[in-house]
């Protein structure tokens, strides 16, 4: 049950942000741009561009490495807004590896499933020793080893992240009934901030016991208490929209001010802000989200009216800006770029935004270079002599193209439990029936193995249940873990030209592009 509920909460979030993201598409896309306008300026940030551009090293090497020998690389991951990672991965050449990155500012990174956090900071040369006889030792030397040492501890022995409270906490009854374990939104606002209360103790035993840095003792303070406001605010937010109780006097924004400097990102700030642009969107009249969605100057402006922290306005501007280019939006990203250009200037946010943007510019002008990246993902690439295991869920995505030549093919990724998924399947039938007798293949890829009842009423749809390989396959190469339902279309040759959580089967614009490359 708090699976469901998880994801009604990330539909309510995408509702919000469609708003946006549709608006701008049906407001026009320009034909012609003025290249030289658009060019990101390194003058035009914070600080020195000495400092904040120092690349920082990461080696490592793997003892006992026969006992996953199958393991070819490491990778480490570089969070960023909503599901988006970066990522990185090296090759392990004689049981050794090495990473080379800019981080901008003071962060928190992850090498999966290795070391959860990370602490990295620009100049920095960190070398990791890896136990692959025992995955939970890892010994940190160089630059930075003690606080990474201790922080990897805190997180192991004295912080649990995921123990928060949320809307969806059920309890059973004497009777074996589920209720609810915070009925109202009071009830859950008093229980999460015990909860924070409890984990600030663990934190004075950590502190006590170990005896950290007081850069450290912060980074960990920030750790719990940007976690904890996450919680809150979306717990909140699935009060007033499944209950419709008013929560305005619950949370404040100015509360979670202080968490955002320039000290050190701690990477689940970047959730955080996400989360707190949504409250501040919530608190509006709807009609004036629909009007900012279409005007993004006063979209700013009202962003810069809700905090007077600096850094948490430019993480909100960045957010939305962000989201553009999660829905491959590059044409409304360049007519607002002015905007974005003038008011965020933090290196961090604005050089990641600019990497992200020449990605999906170059997706836009060429989808079959990074088509290709996807569904040749489980084969070598030229000159690598590595074995490279064979992907089950990119082998399902390229047997959908091959099976049928010469079609267009738009696949939907749910679940038959997520009420998004459900609530998205008229949409999904109205459009087998459109385009009956045309070159269209529709396919639900399911990634649990519920009962099969959408079949009798899903007709003209193809239904498949992902295997745990399959899922696992497609998680990391298309981002999955944080949302769905989650949509790829693929053209007539066999292209992925756009995919992502946007192109859902409601909105008029995913009819017009599905009917754009029917007719090519």
């Amino acid at each position: 049950m708090k699976s469901i509920c998880r994801f009604i909460l990330l539909g309510f979030s995408s509702l919000i942000s469609l708003c946006f993201v549709l608006s701008c598409q049906q407001a026009g896309r320009r034909t012609e741009i003025d290249e030289s306008a658009f060019v990101f300026e390194t003058s035009h940030v914070d600080g020195d561009e000495k400092e904040y551009s120092r690349s920082a090293v990461i080696t490592g090497h793997v003892s006992h490495h026969e006992v996953y020998q199958n393991t070819k690389e490491i990778s480490i991951t570089i969070p960023f807004f909503d599901r988006v990672s970066n990522k990185q991965r090296s090759t392990i050449y004689e049981d050794r590896f090495a990473f080379s990155l800019v981080p901008y500012a003071p962060r928190t990174i992850s090498m999966p499933p290795y070391i959860d956090h990370l602490v990295i900071c620009p100049g920095d040369s960190i070398h990791v020793e890896l136990d692959f006889a025992d995955l939970g030792k890892v010994y940190y030397s160089g630059k930075g080893a003690e606080n990474n040492e201790k922080f990897n501890v805190f997180h192991v022995a004295y912080y649990l992240k995921g123990d928060w409270p949320g809307f969806s906490r059920y309890e059973t009854d004497s009777e074996g009934n589920d209720i609810r374990a915070y009925e109202h939104a009071g009830a859950f606002a008093k229980a999460a901030k015990e909860k924070l209360e409890s984990h600030l103790a663990r934190l004075d035993e950590f502190v006590l016991e170990r005896r950290p840095s007081p850069e450290l003792i912060s980074l960990c303070r920030k750790e719990i208490e940007a976690d904890y406001y996450s919680a809150l605010i979306q717990g909140l937010l699935m009060y007033k929209s499944v209950q419709g109780e008013e929560v305005s006097g619950f949370f404040k924004t100015e509360e979670a001010e202080p968490l955002f400097d320039k000290d050190c990102l701690n990477s689940n700030l970047f959730e955080l802000a996400s989360n707190i642009s949504m409250w501040e969107l919530r608190s509006l009249d709807q009609k004036e989200v629909r009007r900012l969605a279409g005007d993004y100057p006063s979209l700013v402006r009202t962003l810069k009216q809700a905090t007077k922290n600096d850094m948490l306005f430019q993480m909100m501007v960045s957010h939305f800006y962000n989201q553009l280019l999660e829905a491959n939006d590059v044409d409304r990203f360049e007519e607002s770029f002015d905007i974005f250009n003038e008011n965020v200037t933090f290196p961090l946010l604005k050089l990641s935004i600019r990497d992200r943007y020449v990605l999906k510019k170059a997706y836009q002008q060429n989808p079959r270079s990074l088509s290709d990246a996807i569904l040749n993902a489980d084969k070598p690439r030229d000159g690598q002599t590595v074995a490279v295991k064979e992907n089950e869920g990119v082998k399902l995505l390229r047997s959908m193209i091959e099976q049928e030549e010469r079609k267009v093919v738009f696949i939907c990724i749910g679940a038959t439990w997520c009420p998004g998924v459900r609530q998205e399947l008229p949409y999904l039938l109205s459009l087998a029936e459109k385009f009956q007798g045309r070159p269209l293949r529709i396919v639900n890829f399911f990634i649990d193995n519920g009962p099969d009842d959408i079949n009798t009423v899903a007709q003209g749809i193809e239904n498949f249940h992902l295997t745990d390989a399959q899922r696992a396959g497609l998680d990391p190469i298309l981002h999955l873990g944080r949302g769905i339902p989650f949509y790829i279309l693929i053209d007539k040759q066999g292209v992925i030209v756009d995919f992502g959580e946007h192109l859902r089967p409601s909105i008029p614009e995913t009819t017009k592009r599905i009917e754009e490359y029917l007719g090519q």
